[in-house]
């Protein structure tokens, strides 16, 4: 099921290339399951929380022309650079 409709979103945003559209043509309670699914659903704050890390991972897929750094600035999450001036 979430094949299916992950190669519809795919369809559906592979001209406009925008993350607005991703989000609203995935379910939100699916990003949900799939965290409780896997256990790793959390109330802690984090550099990335998990609900984002899944969001950055489809978004990755969606876009993979893309570096990493244009993927996170199309999402608007900011990288940090780590203490050796790499990015993180």
């Amino acid at each position: 099921m979430l094949n299916n409709e992950l190669e519809l979103v795919y369809e559906s945003v592979e001209e406009s290339r925008d993350y607005e559209s991703v989000v609203q043509a995935i379910e939100p309670e699916w990003i949900e399951k799939s965290l409780l699914a896997t256990g790793k659903a959390s109330i802690r704050n984090r550099r990335l929380p998990a609900q984002q890390a899944i969001w950055l991972v489809i978004w990755m897929g969606l876009i993979r022309n893309k570096s990493i750094k244009e993927v996170c600035s199309s999402m608007d999450i900011a990288l940090q650079p780590s203490t050796n001036n790499e990015w993180s």
